[in-house]
C-alpha cells in the first residue's frame, strides 16, 4: 500500500476520523476535569492562595519567600478569594479551552494570506499541532490554561498590531507582561523592529497593570511587596552557578536552556536533585561552576544575538510572511530563556509548530528534513515518557534535556523558513527591476561605448 492509497483511504473516511479525534479530546478533557474534582494536581491552589493572601492584606511572600510571580499575578487571582479553592478551580477550568480557541483563531487569521487553506484542512492542521503539543497542553489543563492564556494574549496582540489596532493590542500584551515577565520578549521585538507606537503603548499598559495592586495594597505595602519580588528575581538571575536558579537547585523538570547547557559543561554535585545514580548517567565537560556559568551565559547571549541579527531587517509591511516566522521563533525563545520552564509552560511551542505544519500543508509539500524532525520530536517528547518507559528511564532521559534540544531545533526550522523568504525576496526584486526597465542594459552599453 503506497502513500497515495493511504491518502485516498484517509480522505474517504475523514469524517469518521474527525469524530475520533474530537471524541478523544473530549475524553481527555473529562479525565483531567475528574482529576481536579478528586484532588488538586496542579499549581492552581498556590495561585489561589496568593490571591487570598493579597485580598486579606497578608504579605504575599511570607509563606513562600521565593514565589516567582509578581504581585499582579496575586492581584488577578484575588477576585477568586471569596469562593473556595475547589470551586474556583472548577470554575476556571474552561479558561483553557477559551484560550486554545482564541490562539487557533489568531493563528488562522494571521496565516490566511500566505498559507490559505480550506476549512477542512484548517481543522487537520490544528489537530496535528495539538497532537504534537499534547504533552504540554494536557499538563496545562490542570493549571486551567493560565500559561496558554499568556500565549493567546501575546498572539492576539500581534494580530491586532497587524490590523493597525495598536492601542487594543498593547493592552493585551501589557496585561500578559504584568502577569509574567517572559512575554516582554515580544515587547523587545517591537522595539528592535522600530515599531515605536506599539512598543510605547505596550510599555504604558504594562506599567499600569504592574502598579495596579497598589489600589488594593496601598503605596507602602505595594512598594515592600514589589521590592521583595524584584530582589528575589535579581538574586536568581545573578546566580553564577548555572545549576542553581531563583528557587535554589534547578530541578530536573526545568526545561529552560540554561540548565540544559549546564548539564554538558559541568558535573552536577552528587547531592543535586537533577542528578541520577545510574550507570547510564554520563557526564561530559567538567568546568568549575563559575566558569561553566560564564560559558553558558556566553552561549545563550550568542544564540540570542544570532537570532535577532537574522531578524534585523525592518518591517516593510505588517502582513509580511517573515513576521510570522519571527514571532514563532520569539515564542520558542521565551521558553528557552525563561529561568523557570515547567512542562505546562511549554504550550508556547504551539504557534511555531502550527506555522510549520500549516505552511507545509498549504504548499502541499513536507520536506524530508521536516518529516524526519517531526518524527524525532514525537518520539522524544511524546513516546519517551512514563506511560511507555516508566519513571526511572523517563528521569534518566530528562537528565540529557532532550525536549529542550528539540525546542532549539524548532527555532532553527523557523529561522530557516525565514531565511528562505528573505532570499526569495532578494532574488525577485532584481528580476522585477530589470523587467520594469527593459532598456537599461542597452543604455548602459551605449554609455560605455561613448
Amino acid at each position: 500500500m503506497n502513500a497515495e492509497t493511504i491518502k485516498a483511504w484517509f480522505a474517504s473516511h475523514q469524517h469518521h476520523w474527525k469524530r475520533v479525534f474530537i471524541g478523544l479530546g473530549i475524553v481527555i478533557s473529562i479525565i483531567q476535569f475528574l482529576r481536579i474534582i478528586r484532588s488538586t494536581p496542579g499549581d492552581f491552589p498556590l495561585h489561589w492562595k496568593s490571591g487570598e493572601m493579597l485580598a486579606n492584606g497578608v504579605f504575599l511572600y511570607r509563606e513562600n519567600f521565593n514565589y516567582p510571580y509578581p504581585p499582579f499575578w496575586g492581584y488577578v487571582h484575588s477576585v477568586l478569594a471569596d469562593i473556595s479553592m475547589q470551586s474556583a478551580y472548577l470554575l476556571m477550568y474552561p479558561l483553557f479551552f477559551m484560550a486554545l480557541g482564541v490562539l487557533i483563531w489568531c493563528l488562522d487569521r494571521l496565516c490566511n494570506t500566505h498559507f490559505p487553506l480550506k476549512r477542512n484542512a484548517v481543522f487537520w492542521t490544528a489537530v496535528i499541532a495539538i497532537a504534537l503539543s499534547s504533552r504540554f497542553l494536557v499538563r496545562d489543563m490542570l493549571e486551567c490554561g493560565v500559561n496558554l492564556v499568556l500565549v493567546a494574549l501575546s498572539w492576539l496582540s500581534i494580530y491586532l498590531w497587524r490590523e493597525k489596532r495598536e492601542f487594543l493590542g498593547s493592552l493585551f500584551l501589557g496585561f500578559a507582561m504584568a502577569l509574567k515577565c517572559t512575554p516582554s520578549l515580544f515587547w523587545a521585538y517591537f522595539i528592535f523592529k522600530r515599531e515605536w507606537k506599539m512598543a510605547a503603548f505596550t510599555f504604558v499598559a504594562a506599567v499600569f497593570f504592574t502598579l495596579s495592586p497598589m489600589f488594593k495594597l496601598g503605596y507602602s505595602e505595594f512598594k515592600l511587596t514589589f521590592t521583595w519580588w524584584g530582589n528575589n528575581v535579581l538574586r536568581g538571575l545573578g546566580e553564577t552557578d548555572p545549576s542553581r536558579g531563583i528557587s535554589g537547585e534547578v530541578p530536573l523538570s526545568n526545561m529552560s536552556l540554561k540548565p540544559a547547557l549546564a548539564r554538558y559543561v559541568m558535573h552536577l554535585p552528587a547531592e543535586h536533585n537533577a542528578r541520577i545514580d545510574s550507570p547510564l548517567y554520563i557526564e561530559f565537560l567538567n568546568f568549575a561552576p563559575q566558569t561553566a556559568g560564564r560559558i553558558v551565559k556566553g552561549m545563550m547571549l550568542f544564540f540570542l544575538g544570532f537570532v535577532f541579527w537574522r531578524f534585523r531587517g525592518r518591517i516593510q509591511s505588517r502582513d509580511e510572511e517573515q513576521v510570522l516566522w519571527e514571532c514563532g521563533a520569539i515564542s520558542m525563545l521565551i521558553l528557552l530563556y525563561s529561568p523557570v520552564t515547567w512542562g505546562q509552560h511549554c504550550v508556547g511551542i504551539f504557534p511555531g509548530v502550527y506555522l510549520l505544519i500549516r505552511s507545509s500543508i498549504s504548499k502541499g509539500h513536507f520536506t524530508k528534513p521536516l518529516k524526519m524532525s517531526i518524527g524525532v520530536f514525537a518520539f522524544v517528547v511524546l513516546v519517551l515518557n512514563r506511560t511507555f518507559i516508566g519513571k526511572h528511564f523517563t528521569e534518566l532521559i530528562d537528565t540529557y534535556h532532550l525536549p529542550t534540544l528539540t525546542f532549539v531545533g524548532i527555532v532553527l526550522f523557523l529561522m530557516n523558513r525565514h531565511r528562505q523568504i528573505i532570499q526569495s525576496h532578494q532574488s525577485v526584486v532584481p528580476f522585477l527591476e530589470s523587467e520594469s526597465h527593459p532598456d537599461s542594459t542597452s543604455r548602459a552599453k551605449e554609455q560605455r561605448a561613448a
